[in-house]
C-alpha cells in the first residue's frame, strides 16, 4: 500500500497539531511556539481535547498495551486486549 501524497501531509499536519497540544498541555511554552512556527502550524491548531493532549492519551493506551506483552505490571484492559486480539 502507497499511501497517497495528499493522505501523507494530511497525516504530518495532524501529527504536528497533536505534537503542538501535547507541548502546550506540558506547560513548554517556548517549545511549542518554536515547534509552531518550524512546522508551520496556524496561529490557532485544532486538536482533539484530551487532559493530557490527544498524543499522551494515544501514547497511554499504546505502552499499556504493548508493555502487557511482556510485563506484569499492566491493566486488566490491556490484558483483555492482548488475549482478544492474539489468543
Amino acid at each position: 500500500y502507497e499511501p497517497n501524497v495528499c493522505h501523507v501531509y494530511r497525516w504530518r499536519s495532524s501529527l504536528d497539531v497533536y505534537i503542538h497540544d501535547y507541548l502546550v498541555k506540558r506547560n513548554l511554552q517556548n517549545t511549542a511556539k518554536a515547534f509552531q512556527a518550524e512546522s508551520n502550524l496556524s496561529p490557532d491548531p485544532v486538536a482533539i481535547d484530551a487532559p493530557g493532549g490527544f498524543l499522551f492519551e494515544w501514547w497511554s493506551v499504546f505502552w499499556d498495551i504493548f508493555i502487557s506483552r511482556t510485563n506484569d505490571k499492566h491493566s486488566d484492559v490491556a490484558t483483555s486486549y492482548i488475549e482478544f486480539h492474539f489468543f
